[in-house]
């Protein structure tokens, strides 16, 4: 190999040799499971596979689903109409030739079914086997999934937490189907993985139309690594990347990041923000806000929506709030409330909104994205800019307002966050707002913070992927790449009202013969994840892994204490008596 001039020159050398040499590993554990498993079932190759995506039966069944939107839509007449101009384009740009693509269009313009109408078209006029969707959160999986189920017979959920049959379960141990919808951590940590069970689908993404919604989501510390990977998807295995957000990140402020540069789906997008300028915005950060100042303030809204940056703040906003306004009509919302429950509340919020009742919820970002509410207002405690338009966009969302939302951005009284990047990012959009507030519907301003984040913040790869990567060492590059870290987590399996028997029916199995895969899967919905809390344990017991010798087998599963089953609460979920530690989001 010839010498390289960088450290970038060496990395991009190195992640496109490791590369290769994953995808010829996939092959070869894909022949072998395949080969040992023919041994035992003739079919398996055939009932393992789906073949490949029939994108003109999948563009009329596209175009059924939207006329049966268009035909029921309440949305503003303007509003529908920009939809279909973002659908028509990114339909257009579908025949362009294969590369990276960017979609930067503002939330609200329907870029789900958009993003689709681009993958099948370029499906079809450039041979592409399948679709892979890419999506950061479980909310944003589930909700794209059933979309799609919609307009598509074949399609695979792969998830920690998807409720696979047996045969999906095939399909998903290879990939090869025609349209798949996972998460962020299972689709990119798959490109840096050195065990074979992961590598086996690998070679399966080639020549694949790969859509990753929601892409300022990448951790800033694997931002390099990443994007050389996907290009190198794209350049050598015939693959397609679609970056698609309303937060684009501009990539190209990375010093020493090289050439890359992504053709715009909708280069006109800038004329899109400005049209569909559904809110205004008031920095209110020239002084600190009390939570009883902000409930007081709430109180007298009709339709209004409050994102915090903790579950402790959430906890005492929403406490104070119920004491002035009463329990009804008024939400809380964060992942101290089980999926099944944060569900269920939804629905409840999105009924009164439709019935114009009263409605005040009290958030943690958990609301922000995958979640189509439609507030009259939104306050949103300081946060990273992104974070803020997310936000933004729970506001006045079917243009409803011909005066807009409000959205008003506020700083606590106390005011904490949850990890450092998050907090110098907010401290960034302070910053820059007390020069010129910043207008969250201008691109350019948009692209302002990022540059000023990524020169400023210092934003490079973790130290320990770099040199694993340097080194070629498969084992570390694995470790060191991770897009959720592997802080301890609790899994705690409550009673949730309207779920008692599965919970009694998972209780008394995971007692008798401790936790297995499906059983995880099954408890899912009524599960509550919390990072290690040493107050936590007192009120919980731990359940194993299944097998032999169960006591050395502690897993990350824990149920309530018969006597503490009350601690899950109808309102606020998961909370511990007297207990004030702070809990961090997500």
């Amino acid at each position: 190999m010839l010498p390289r001039s960088t450290d970038g020159d060496l990395l991009a050398a190195n992640i496109s040799d490791m590369q290769t040499t994953r995808m010829l590993f996939s092959c070869l554990v894909d022949a072998d499971y395949s080969v040992s498993a023919e041994d035992e079932n003739e079919a398996y190759l055939e009932q393992s596979e789906q073949g490949d995506i029939s994108p003109a039966e999948a563009l009329r069944e596209l175009d059924r689903h939207l006329a049966e939107i268009q035909s029921n839509s309440g949305a503003d007449a303007e509003l529908n109409r920009l939809r279909d101009a973002v659908f028509a384009a990114c339909g257009a740009a579908g025949e362009l030739e294969p590369g990276v693509f960017n979609l930067t269009a503002p939330t609200g313009v329907g870029k789900t079914l958009a993003l689709l109408h681009f993958a099948l078209r370029h499906c079809d006029a450039w041979g592409k086997k399948r679709v892979i969707v890419v999506l950061p959160f479980l909310s944003l999986t589930e909700q794209s999934a059933k979309t799609y189920r919609s307009i598509l017979s074949q399609l695979l959920e792969d998830t920690s937490q998807s409720e696979l049959s047996d045969e999906e379960h095939l399909y998903a141990s290879r990939w090869r189907v025609p349209f798949l919808v996972t998460t962020s951590v299972k689709f990119f940590e798959t490109l840096f993985s050195d065990r074979p069970a992961d590598c086996r689908r690998l070679h399966n993404i080639a020549n694949s139309v790969i859509l990753f919604d929601e892409a300022q989501t990448l951790p800033p510390e694997l931002i390099r690594a990443t994007l050389r990977a996907t290009d190198e998807l794209c350049e050598r295995y015939g693959c397609t990347m679609v970056f698609s957000t309303a937060t684009q990140p501009d990539y190209t402020a990375l010093k020493a990041f090289g050439k890359r540069r992504p053709r715009e789906i909708l280069p006109d997008y800038a004329a899109y923000y400005a049209k569909l300028k559904r809110t205004r915005v008031d920095w209110r950060l020239d002084e600190r806000v009390s939570w009883e100042a902000l409930a007081e303030e709430l109180s007298g809204q009709r339709s209004v929506c409050a994102i915090v940056n903790l579950r402790k703040h959430a906890r005492e906003l929403y406490r104070l709030l119920r004491d002035q306004c009463g329990a009804e009509g008024v939400f809380f919302l964060t992942t101290d409330l089980c999926p099944a429950h944060r569900s269920e509340v939804i629905k409840r919020i999105r009924s009164r909104l439709d019935e114009q009742l009263p409605c005040r919820v009290v958030s943690t970002q958990c609301i922000e994205a995958g979640v189509d509410l439609d507030f009259d207002a939104v306050y949103r405690a300081l946060a990273p800019l992104d974070s803020i338009i997310q936000a933004a966009g729970r506001c006045n969302r079917n243009g409803r307002l011909p005066q807009g939302g409000s959205v008003t951005v506020f700083l606590p009284e106390d005011e904490r966050y949850p990890g450092n990047w998050y907090q110098n990012c907010a401290k960034t959009v302070e910053r820059l707002c007390a020069a010129q507030p910043i207008d969250i519907h201008d691109p350019e301003q948009i692209g302002r913070y990022y540059r000023a984040i990524y020169n400023e913040l210092s934003c490079k790869d973790k130290r320990a992927l770099v040199e694993a990567i340097k080194d070629k060492d498969y084992g570390e590059t694995a470790k060191a790449y991770q897009i959720i870290g592997k802080k301890q987590t609790m899994q705690v399996i409550v009673r949730f009202t309207g779920q008692e028997k599965l919970y009694d029916e998972i209780s008394e199995e995971a007692k008798r013969s401790g936790m297995t895969p499906l059983l995880m899967k099954r408890a899912a919905p009524i599960t509550v994840s919390r990072f290690e809390e040493k107050e936590l344990k007192r009120f919980v017991e731990n359940i194993p892994y299944a097998g032999k010798r169960r006591e050395e087998r502690q897993s990350p599963f824990y149920l309530l204490c018969r006597q503490y089953l009350d601690c899950y609460q109808d309102d606020m979920g998961l909370q511990l008596p007297e207990s004030e530690k702070v809990s961090f989001i997500f």
